[in-house]
């Protein structure tokens, strides 16, 4: 019995690293979609945000599953309710970029005003960085690049400047800018701190330190 939950647990892991591909893959799209107003990268993210809100369903079932029929305890309970926490996370970073995905036709307003363009796409980038750190740390469960990674720039430096330069947009279509702006910065925002949720989770997944959940509060 314990052979074949382990073999389950093995499953698992490989069925999140999946997720956590797609959900990467999104952020790679709804990057595109930022620099260059790319429609068929707009398209391709409302094709696949059904296939992670369907991979979230079912692994979340399965987790339920595997702690009612095997009743885990200590190490491998932290991780199915990690998992299933992770999982939660990565669905919203799937819905956060389809919100930007929605934006495409909005981005070349947002471009014709470099100050606040630049800052999204600054942030943009960090948010990309910081998620390709986290996934991969899930699949290895090495926890030196999630700390090489909290001594580089906190996403908290973009906030004040983004809404600086959105506040001194000018212009008939600065609303509209704005808008944009507002959204896209939001979603990118809104994406690191469900990347933060994973990094805190692999910690305690890791160490078994409880400590660390009080980090996902701010998040």
């Amino acid at each position: 019995m314990r052979s074949t939950f382990a073999e389950e647990l093995d499953q698992l892991r490989l069925q999140v690293e999946l997720m956590a591909l797609r959900s990467g893959s999104a952020i790679d799209l709804a990057v595109r979609v930022i620099e260059r107003g790319d429609e068929e990268a707009a398209a391709e993210l409302f094709a696949s945000d059904d296939e992670i809100d369907a991979m979230h369903v079912s692994l979340t079932e399965r987790c339920y599953e595997l702690l009612v029929l095997h009743q885990p305890m200590a190490s491998d309970m932290r991780l199915v309710v990690s998992v299933i926490r992770v999982l939660g996370a990565l669905e919203r970073i799937g819905n956060l970029c389809l919100r930007i995905a929605k934006t495409v036709h909005d981005q070349p307003v947002l471009a014709s005003h470099p100050a606040v363009y630049r800052v999204v796409l600054d942030l943009a980038e960090n948010v990309r960085e910081r998620f390709g750190v986290t996934q991969r740390a899930w699949s290895t469960t090495d926890l030196d690049p999630l700390n090489a990674l909290e001594r580089s720039d906190s996403l908290d430096s973009f906030g004040d400047p983004l809404v600086a330069r959105i506040q001194e947009l000018e212009g008939d279509d600065a609303v509209r800018a704005a808008m944009a702006a507002f959204v896209v910065g939001r979603s990118l925002d809104r994406i690191g701190d469900h990347t933060a949720v994973m990094a805190v989770r692999l910690r305690y997944l890791v160490t078994g330190d409880s400590a660390y959940l009080a980090e996902e509060v701010g998040a």
